[in-house]
């Protein structure tokens, strides 16, 4: 394989989530299909992605590029290695959250005073957000407080969120209270600097949570982090991983260790979610 197909590979790689995908190559009338195995890179590519890799080592550096960039218009907007949810948004106060979990016969207690929540469009990595959390012992009663989002890692970087496969979480779970979040994607317009920023709300519902854990720890006292899964349809289109949702019936079992984690944890139907490009 020569040094421009291995480029194309290594830029193209990242995108090899679709098991079947067509590009549109210089000239414009020739069209490719590319097919790889769900399992890349750990399995062999199938023969037709052998056959095209023969092709493309006859293809010019600049058809690489035209190829690639077009790859990109074909796949949409994408954010396959990049970071997950760094910027939420919520806009409603504490005693509107207080009504939606009276809603679901959860009583919100404030034991460090009711909190003075201003309307914010965007809340970032370590900036303080509400979160609700058990009750120790009370399964119908919560509290809200506020906490800084993400603690220190090993490496000093923000631990904002965390990967929810195979754990259960049997203490120390939150709700993070929402009523959007934001992802962003590689803007279409080249001459475009910044990325393009979508806003996810769900529909029909004012506010929604985010499962959750907290931690105390030395360097920040008490903070939060957001679960993550795999993405559900209405957000495969524009990241590979998302936070984990929790239906409305769910917030209360979420709040109780002794229910399965893994039960909850789960991608939301199709149209749950609306998105609109913000940015």
């Amino acid at each position: 394989m020569n040094q421009s197909c291995q480029f194309l590979c290594a830029q193209l790689r990242p995108s090899f989530r679709w098991s079947c995908d067509t590009f549109e190559m210089a000239p414009p009338s020739s069209r490719v299909k590319l097919c790889w195995s769900k399992d890349w890179p750990r399995s062999v590519p199938t023969q037709e992605a052998q056959e095209l890799l023969v092709l493309l080592e006859r293809v010019q550096f600049k058809h690489i590029l035209h190829l690639q960039r077009l790859g990109r218009e074909v796949m949409g907007p994408h954010s396959k290695g990049r970071a997950m949810c760094n910027d939420y948004r919520l806009m409603v106060d504490a005693a509107s959250i207080a009504r939606d979990f009276a809603d679901l016969k959860i009583k919100i207690r404030f034991g460090e005073g009711t909190p003075n929540l201003q309307a914010r469009e965007d809340i970032k990595i370590t900036d303080v957000g509400p979160i609700v959390r058990t009750i120790e012992g009370i399964r119908d009663e919560a509290e809200l407080v506020q906490r800084r989002w993400s603690w220190p890692g090993p490496n000093k970087r923000p631990v904002y969120n965390f990967r929810s496969e195979g754990r259960e979480f049997t203490s120390n779970r939150c709700l993070i209270v929402a009523d959007g979040f934001y992802e962003f994607t590689d803007s279409k317009d080249p001459k475009k600097k910044r990325k393009d920023k979508w806003l996810f709300t769900k529909k029909d519902e004012p506010i929604f949570c985010i499962a959750g854990i907290w931690r105390e720890t030395p360097e920040v006292g008490q903070a939060f982090t957001m679960l993550t899964m795999e993405p559900g349809p209405d957000i495969a289109p524009y990241h590979d991983r998302q936070i984990v949702i929790l239906e409305r019936e769910a917030w209360a079992d979420w709040l109780d260790p002794t229910v399965s984690a893994k039960s909850m944890i789960k991608p939301l139907p199709a149209e749950t979610l609306s998105v609109e490009q913000v940015g």
